[in-house]
């Protein structure tokens, strides 16, 4: 089994700070267009490049592949599915609210998970375990599959529209609204997100290949700078990108050039500078990102820390600085909370996130 890259798990850390923060975060701002532009890819991304990286996915078999998605994937979202379909009934109850509501967000919740549009923000699990499958057939398919998929996987979010409106009014399998016509919604929804999530995935197992043969870390800054400015000026211009809700942005071309140029440059920042320092902080993070993605909105923490700092500080009313730095704050005291949810899952609950061993600290 090969070491951990010190760079990875800091650029996972960014990733899922920049996701919690913009979940915290109400107005648009330059940014929450800097971090939409790429804080999702990045983590497409870099699960390809480590894909590459160990070889994993080329040397093991089917089963033995899929075994481990389903352990580290599948596991932690039917789990955490479960227990957040029941707090959200429970946090419905205990606003006295009459039964058949009660009910209906049990059922709206449930039809959330198993049609795959996740809990709140896990949303991402199914897709990223989506995107994992198709690209372990990729890697054995022919080139001109590889090939073609590297031009229709652009295309992939746009796919689940035209599949939504066959189902729609007027649609070859026109259905009438209601939960079966949602539910087919929500499952092609992640089917669509998970080949955008395959193509990045494949992205990322490219760039490695090219990466690894960076050794100079002067090289590696002077490339990493100029590509993370391309992101940020290019990021200002795409805006209204959302992953989640299927947004590609104004330019929808921007939306694939920015998650590459983000990401790479992200990572090839950070490279260069855990070569000097340790980055501890997102280091952490990035290794208990999972955990975040499980708790952080699907048990209220995130609510919890931005109500409770605005009983105490103040929140602008408009995206500007003020608003943002406000916004910092308040995901200092969420990831407080998630510190606590984290030390107790891997001490204690393993076994929730795949896990079958105690929590053993490096």
């Amino acid at each position: 089994m090969k070491e951990r890259i010190a760079y990875v798990d800091a650029a996972k850390g960014l990733s899922i700070l920049m996701i919690a923060l913009g979940h915290i975060t109400k107005f648009g701002n330059p940014v929450d267009l800097w971090m939409s532009s790429f804080k999702v890819s990045i983590f497409y991304i870099i699960s390809g490049f480590l894909m590459s990286y160990s070889g994993s996915a080329k040397s093991r078999s089917f089963n033995v592949f899929a075994g481990k998605i389903i352990k580290s994937l599948g596991l932690p979202y039917v789990i955490f599915s479960i227990a957040g379909t029941l707090f959200k009934a429970g946090c419905v109850y205990l606003k006295h609210k009459p039964a058949e509501k009660i009910w209906d967000t049990f059922l709206s919740y449930l039809y959330d998970s198993i049609f795959l549009k996740g809990v709140n923000s896990m949303w991402f699990i199914p897709t990223l375990f989506i995107g994992e499958l198709i690209f372990f057939w990729l890697l054995r398919s022919p080139k001109a599959i590889k090939i073609l998929y590297a031009a229709a996987g652009l295309f992939a979010i746009k796919f689940s529209f035209i599949i939504n409106d066959l189902f729609s009014a007027g649609g070859i399998f026109e259905m009438q609204p209601g939960d079966a016509y949602d539910n087919v919604t929500k499952l092609v929804n992640a089917a669509c997100k998970g080949l955008s999530a395959a193509w990045f995935l494949g992205a990322g197992y490219i760039i490695y290949i090219f990466y690894s043969r960076i050794k100079g870390q002067g090289i590696k800054l002077a490339i990493g700078i100029p590509l993370s400015l391309v992101n940020l000026v290019l990021s200002q211009i795409n805006t209204g990108v959302d992953f989640n809700n299927m947004k590609e942005g104004a330019y929808p071309y921007l939306f694939y050039v920015c998650g590459i140029t983000g990401s790479v440059g992200a990572i090839l920042l950070l490279d260069f500078a855990t070569a000097f320092i340790k980055l501890s902080f997102l280091d952490y993070w990035g290794k208990n990102s999972l955990i975040i993605m499980c708790t952080h909105t699907v048990f209220g923490m995130r609510t919890v820390a931005y109500e409770g700092w605005k009983k105490v500080g103040f929140m602008p009313k408009t995206g500007n600085m003020e608003y943002v730095a406000e916004c910092l704050v308040v995901l200092a005291i969420l990831l407080l909370i998630e510190y606590s949810i984290v030390e107790i899952i891997n001490s204690r609950f393993p076994f929730l996130i795949g896990k079958t061993g105690l929590y053993k600290r490096e």
